[in-house]
């Protein structure tokens, strides 16, 4: 199981390759795939990420939450990525077109 811990480790290290500073560990981008994951599955039904928002928006946005919850980084990876992005990006449920249909009846004159 991935827990706070693990994605805390490759948070820094995705910060820093993303600041263009050099980064130690090779498996920087596993941060953003990560978080991408949870994110592409739990949209639209735990949160609702901003149309237009990148990726790189939304891995900010959990990185900072991280950040600021450190005592929460024993519990499992999953569960804090979409707590932190329920946090910034609330559910908003979708409002539903109706779709209106006219019915006509239409009566032929040879009928009785």
């Amino acid at each position: 199981m991935i827990t706070g811990n693990d994605l805390v480790g490759v948070w820094r290290e995705y910060k820093k390759f993303d600041t263009g500073q050099p980064a130690k560990d090779i498996n920087a981008g596993d941060f953003r795939g990560y978080v991408a994951g949870v994110c592409d599955v739990c949209n639209r039904w735990l949160f609702t990420t901003p149309d237009g928002a990148t990726q790189g928006q939304v891995c900010a946005t959990v990185g900072k939450w991280l950040e600021e919850h450190p005592h929460r980084w024993t519990e499992p990876a999953m569960s804090l990525v979409i707590e932190a992005l329920q946090d910034a990006f609330p559910f908003r449920r979708e409002k539903k077109r109706r779709k209106r249909f006219l019915l006509f009846w239409v009566t032929r004159p040879d009928a009785p």
